[in-house]
């Protein structure tokens, strides 16, 4: 810690620390001052907080004040020392905000003398304030945990960019060699597919030669059928006219005979 920074923490603690002794010795000079303000804050606390907070909340304001002067010698020493300074700075603004309210309300003050010296006392106050406040976000010019947090991110996607190229720097390797295989498989494919395509083709040209011998014996056989049919059909009209004949004499035989009967 240089000495640039160390002096000016403990002047700026140095106010803290006296105000806090003050409070732990004498704290019923404080009460009138506090008691407004506690008697609003405390139940508050109270409803809102956990049960485990609200059992340990004193009401009484003697030691309520002790307490608040005791938070600030603890972070006043924690300021002036460099030993948690930044917590210590923090704890010093809590206690800020409710003191200079209960102290300094300057605005009910009807009096113009008192309302301006209290008027003075808050500005001071929130001076103190703004001091601490820095002085809890001084990082000596190391970096921050913020900072460190964010250059570490920073450097994490830089390095996953540089993952993420070499990845698709392989994967087109990668991809390459499939494309390859992909076109070998399709040259292969489509000379099965020619094949089979040449293939279907003589099936096809053999069915159709085995079609036109078909039709050609089934023309024969209907031809030959046709033939045989007429041939029949001839021989029928002969045996018939021969019959009609044979029916004829035997007809005329009878008649003959029957005219013979009647003479």
């Amino acid at each position: 810690m240089s000495l640039l920074r160390a002096v000016p923490r403990a002047m700026l603690a140095s106010y803290f620390v006296a105000s806090g002794i003050k409070a732990i010795r004498d704290p019923e000079s404080l009460v009138p001052a506090a008691e407004p303000l506690a008697d609003r804050v405390v139940p508050l606390v109270k409803e809102y907080s956990p049960e485990q907070v609200a059992s340990v909340v004193p009401e009484n304001t003697v030691t309520l004040v002790r307490l608040f002067g005791a938070a600030q010698v603890l972070g006043g020493a924690a300021l002036a020392t460099g030993k948690g300074r930044r917590l210590g700075a923090l704890l010093l603004a809590g206690t800020i905000v409710p003191g200079t309210i209960a102290k300094h309300p300057f605005w009910k003050v009807q009096d113009p003398e008192e309302r301006a010296q209290d008027r003075n006392h808050f500005l001071k106050n929130v001076s103190l304030l703004g001091g601490v406040l820095l002085a809890s976000v001084d990082t000596e010019g190391k970096p921050s945990l913020a900072w460190r947090a964010q250059k570490g991110g920073e450097a994490i996607a830089k390095d996953a960019r540089k993952a993420s190229k070499k990845l698709t720097k392989s994967s087109g390797k990668v991809a390459g060699g499939a494309n390859d295989l992909a076109e070998s498989a399709v040259a292969t494919g489509t000379a099965l597919v020619a094949a089979l395509s040449a293939s279907s083709r003589r099936l096809q040209k053999q069915a159709g030669r085995q079609l036109k011998e078909a039709k050609a014996v089934a023309a024969k056989a209907a031809e030959e059928a046709q033939e045989a049919a007429a041939k029949a059909a001839k021989q029928a009209q002969k045996e018939a006219k021969k019959q009609a004949k044979v029916v004829k004499k035997k007809a005329k035989k009878i008649s003959e005979n029957v005219q013979l009967g009647d003479n």
